[in-house]
Parts: structure tokens; C-alpha cells; sequence
């Protein structure tokens, strides 16, 4: 059974890469044969730049920026090689062939989360933060930049960042406006663009295509999620469209602007950025699903995992759980939609949409919301345990001594295998390091499941009785990951031909190759070195490089002693583990 886990993350409590990985682990225990693909979801904001960057082994990179209120913290930008994206991820973006694309993720320094609630008030945060990071992109020389904007604090209309990129506001004083959040934006007299840095491409993720202004803009829609008080709601929208008035004297294309799809996504960040060079907005989900191949591994799946920390009317406009509900719908996957809570309007509506699916609520509805929140991870870890075992067991959980014993036969394999690579250590070990991301995804590698042990028995013996000393670890992780053995048994097992044993099962290897040749009628000379009439007075080194004759009889012989021992010592392992079971 292969199960797709795509999660976005569930706010406040745990991210979406620790929520695939709860699965992942949850599968283990549960269902040894079951194979999870973790595809972590993000909507632009939280996780933007993780999730993208190391799905193409980028270079994450730590600067000083300001956040919304315009102190200093540390913040994380990716920069990826734009050769190493899929062609078709290139086209969508349109990207050149070669070059750098840094990663920005704007709830890096302006997010809401990281707001204390009586922090959230759009009149007094601002984008500054942002604009450090586009600066420091561009300083780098990237030839594109793409901008996640999920769950900003923010309405300004992009001005803080416009001001770290050189814009000017001052006010009738001539004093320039250093936090230009919009409480001070009455205070504007001038604006100059003299100063004004240019940018390179930008593509910004966004998943709404709201106007900056109106009724249907950035200010009444968004505001009050960021702390603004309905009461307040006209003042700012009129001290938006005061702005608006002011810089079209130096921007003449503002009209069109602020009026076009998207510009009042994330409090108006795209409006404000399109005043200085060429913004395109992708579709969030759209951009994460060819990112990570989305498709192809729902295509692969039986089954699909998704969910969010709130499922709700908004999760239909576009985010990406929803999305991907829609998808395994047209590819005839059943889905499973775990969730912290659940609107019962959107649930009911979804369950309608989407019959064969299931929609699951992970919250204790007798605890607090910040109860929930805290203790989230377990809530999720239970709920995915429970589902699991409905699947793999029906309407009957597996007895709890049997389920005991079966977890301490697992703990006491994986204690005796502790010295070997695994997830978590795997980039330690010189060969298999150039491998670790690799073999990182690959669940079955790791897995102690009947079908991949078995594999890793009678190949991993196979290979350890062939003449290729030194290329046995690189051989044995390509052999892995074909035929989906575990990797920590299939290295363990090359230990088998070691300096103090190399010698008799090469020279078995030589002798059982050459009797295999005669049977064959094939007439292959033999090596004078192996010959019991060999005269060692005439020894001299020339002899030594022709050693390299015996490699075809050795790679003949070793394979036949391979399979023999492979094949027994599966059909050994299969009786002991029926009587260990037992």
C-alpha cells in the first residue's frame, strides 16, 4: 500500500513537514507494508522557503531583517540553481535555463503568528522586513526572485518595503518617515523615487485575486484577521486610497494597479512591488504541486492523507488540501482530510462534493482552543494511529499483546542494527553521504516490513560474495533502491566479505567460476598464481596485475554462491521468524 501525505501545516501547533513525518512513523508501527510519500504543502507563507528549497537541494541562507514593527530578527531566504528545476516547473515560472532563483517567504519576518495578539494592528506593522530581504536577494545576483506572501501581519500596501528599496516619504517638515506603517502615512508631504532600486523578476505566490481597494479589497477583507477592528475598517481603507492619490503623481500606472487581480493579496504587496519592476502572480497551490511533482506521486498513491489546521469556507478558494481533495477525486484515489477543527458548513459542503473522501477532526472538543494547540502533535499522531488501524485491521484492532509484542520484536531489530546508517545519520557515512536526500524520501529503505528485509537478505549476500571490493556500498544503495530492499541490512551484510574472509571466498569464487566455465564447454585459461604447480622461485609482480583474468570465473563463481547462500538464508529467515512470531 503507497500512501501520499501532503499536509499544509496546522498553525501554531506543528508544520507540515512534521506532519508528513507523523505519518510516516505511524506507518511504520502500524503497517510495515505500507510506503509513505511525504509531499509537504504550503500556501506561501510558513514553510515556503524550507519545503521549496531542499526539495532541490538549494542553499538556505540566514540575513538580519526587520520584522513588521521594525525591530531586527533573523530570517531565511533559499537560493536555488534554476538548471536543476524540472523543465516544465521552468516554463510555468518562466524562468531562463540557467541562473539563480532565491526563495523569500514574507511571513519570515512579517508574519501574524509571530505577533502577540495584542501586537496585531495593520495601522502600525509595515513590509520593511521584506524589502530587506528582495535588497539582499538582489545583491546576490539572482535572476529571479519568488515571493511566498501567506499569512502576513500587514496592510501597508507594500510602502515598508518600497522604502527599504529606496523610496522616499517625508513630511512637511522634509523629514523622511522611517517606519512607514499606515499611522503615518497622513504625515506624507512628499514622495521621492529618485533613490528607488529596481528589482529582478519577481513571482509572487498568491492564492486570492482580490483588488487592493473596495469593498472587495485588501482592507475589508483581510484587515480584520490581522487585528483591525470593524469600526476602523473605512478609516483605513480611506487612508488607502489617500495613498493611492498621492503616489499616482509619480506613478501614473497606480489606477490600473490597484484595481488589477491580486493586488490586494498579503495587505497589498503586490500593488506596491509592481511599481518597481515585473511582478507575476502564480497560483500558490498550482506552483507547490509542480514544485514538489504532485501529480505524478498522487498518479502512484493508493491512498491520500491531506489536511490543515482549519478546514473552513476559505480552504476552497484555492489552499492547498482542498485542491488536492479535487485531485484524487479525478484520479479516482480515495482521501483522507485530517484536520484541527472543522467548519460543519464546509464539512457538509465538501462531503457532498466529495462522497468517497473522508474528513476527519483531530481536536478534543472539551479542551481549549490553546490546549489543542499545544498538544497537537499527539492529537495527530492518535488520530493517524487510529486511522491506520481501521484500514489495515477493519472493524477489529489488532489484540494489544500481540501489537506489544510485535512493537518489541521491531525495537529489538532496530537496537541491533543502531551502528548502521539510518534516516536521521545517513549523510555521516563518505560514500552514502552523495546519496543521503535520496535515500532520505524513500521510506521502504528504512523499513522492517517482511518483503524489504528479504530483499536486503538474498541480494544483499549476493553482492557481498562478488569481486568488487571498494564499490560495494555505492552498488549496494543503487541495488536498494531498485529492488526496495532495506538499506541499513543490505550494508550491513557487506561486512560478510571483510580482509579476514576476502581471501577464501574470492578463491571459491575463482574455483566454482573455472568448474562452471568446464561444464559450460568453455575453455578459459587458467591462472598460473591459482595453480597448485605454481613455482614461487619464479615469482615476480608482472603475475600480480594478471590476477585480473580471474575477474570473469570470480564474478561466475560469486554469483552462484551468492544466490545459493541468498536463497537459503531467506528460506531460514522466513521458519525463524514464524517460530519467533509463534
Amino acid at each position: 500500500m503507497r500512501i501520499l501525505a501532503a499536509f499544509d501545516k496546522f498553525k501554531g501547533s506543528f508544520s507540515a513537514s512534521e506532519a508528513c513525518s507523523i505519518v510516516e512513523r505511524v506507518a511504520e508501527e502500524i503497517s510495515p507494508d505500507a510506503e509513505v510519500i511525504s509531499c509537504p504543502l504550503t500556501d506561501g507563507g510558513e514553510g515556503f522557503v524550507a519545503i521549496l528549497t531542499s526539495q532541490y537541494q538549494g542553499e538556505l541562507v540566514k540575513i538580519k531583517a526587520k520584522d513588521s514593527l521594525g525591530c531586527l530578527k533573523w530570517a531565511t531566504l533559499g537560493i536555488v540553481p534554476i538548471d536543476q528545476l524540472k523543465v516544465d516547473l521552468r516554463a510555468f515560472l518562466n524562468l531562463p535555463a540557467t541562473g539563480k532563483l532565491a526563495i523569500i517567504e514574507m511571513a519570515s519576518v512579517c508574519g501574524l503568528s509571530d505577533l502577540d495578539p495584542s501586537q496585531r494592528d495593520p495601522w502600525n506593522t509595515s513590509t520593511s522586513g521584506v524589502g530587506d530581504l528582495l535588497l539582499f536577494a538582489k545583491e546576490q545576483g539572482v535572476d529571479a526572485i519568488l515571493l511566498g506572501i501567506g499569512g502576513s501581519s500587514t496592510n501597508d500596501a507594500g510602502m515598508g518595503a518600497l522604502c527599504t528599496l529606496g523610496l522616499s516619504l517625508r513630511d512637511s517638515s522634509g523629514l523622511s518617515i522611517d517606519h512607514p506603517s499606515p499611522n503615518t502615512w497622513r504625515d506624507i508631504e512628499t514622495i521621492d523615487i529618485s533613490n528607488l532600486e529596481s528589482l529582478p523578476p519577481l513571482i509572487v505566490a498568491c492564492d486570492v485575486d482580490n483588488p487592493l481597494l473596495g469593498k472587495n479589497g485588501a482592507t475589508y477583507q483581510y484587515a480584520p484577521q490581522k487585528g483591525l477592528s470593524t469600526a476602523e475598517i473605512p478609516d483605513l481603507e480611506k487612508a488607502m486610497n489617500r495613498l493611492v492619490v498621492q503616489l499616482e503623481t509619480s506613478f501614473p500606472q497606480v489606477p490600473v494597479l490597484a484595481q488589477s487581480s491580486g493586488a490586494g493579496a498579503a495587505g497589498g504587496i503586490g500593488f506596491g512591488l509592481s511599481l518597481v519592476g515585473k511582478v507575476r502572480l502564480v497560483h500558490g497551490f498550482d506552483l507547490v504541486s509542480k514544485w514538489v511533482g504532485l501529480k505524478e506521486e498522487l498518479l502512484k498513491a493508493d491512498l491520500v492523507f491531506t489536511g490543515e489546521g482549519r478546514f473552513d469556507d476559505t480552504s476552497w478558494s484555492g489552499k492547498g488540501p482542498f485542491e488536492l481533495l479535487s485531485m484524487a477525486k479525478m484520479a479516482d484515489k480515495k482521501a483522507f482530510l485530517l484536520c484541527g477543527s472543522c467548519d460543519p458548513n464546509s464539512k457538509e459542503k465538501s462531503l457532498q462534493e466529495f462522497p468517497d473522501h473522508e474528513i476527519i477532526s483531530i481536536a478534543n472538543d472539551s479542551w481549549e482552543l490553546a490546549k489543542n494547540i499545544e498538544l497537537g502533535t499527539e492529537l495527530f499522531r492518535n488520530a493517524c494511529r487510529n486511522l491506520l488501524q481501521s484500514l489495515k485491521y477493519g472493524n477489529s484492532p489488532e489484540c494489544p499483546i500481540v501489537k506489544q509484542a510485535r512493537f518489541k520484536r521491531i525495537r529489538r531489530l532496530k537496537k541491533l542494527l543502531r551502528p548502521l546508517p539510518r534516516r536521521s545519520n545517513i549523510h555521516r557515512y563518505p560514500v552514502l553521504k552523495w546519496f543521503a536526500d535520496t535515500a532520505y524520501k524513500k521510506s521502504f529503505l528504512w523499513s522492517f516490513k517482511g518483503a524489504p528485509i528479504q530483499s536486503a537478505l538474498f541480494w544483499g549476500i549476493w553482492i557481498s560474495m562478488l569481486p568488487i571490493v571498494g564499490i560495494q556500498m555505492m552498488v549496494v544503495f543503487f541495488v536498494s533502491l531498485l529492488v526496495r530492499a532495506n538499506l541499513p541490512l543490505i550494508v550491513a551484510l557487506q561486512w560478510i566479505s571483510n580482509p579476514f574472509t576476502m581471501g577464501p571466498i574470492y578463491f571459491a569464487d575463482y574455483k566454482i567460476g573455472m568448474t562452471m566455465f568446464k561444464l559450460l564447454g568453455i575453455n578459459y585459461p587458467q591462472n598460473k598464481l591459482l595453480s597448485a604447480q605454481y613455482d614461487w622461485s619464479e615469482f615476480s609482480f608482472k603475475e600480480v596485475f594478471k590476477l585480473i583474468d580471474t575477474f570473469p570465473p570470480m564474478m561466475l563463481g560469486g554469483s552462484v554462491l551468492g544466490v545459493f547462500f541468498g536463497v537459503f538464508t531467506v528460506f531460514l529467515y522466513k521458519i525463524l521468524s514464524k517460530f519467533y512470531k509463534n
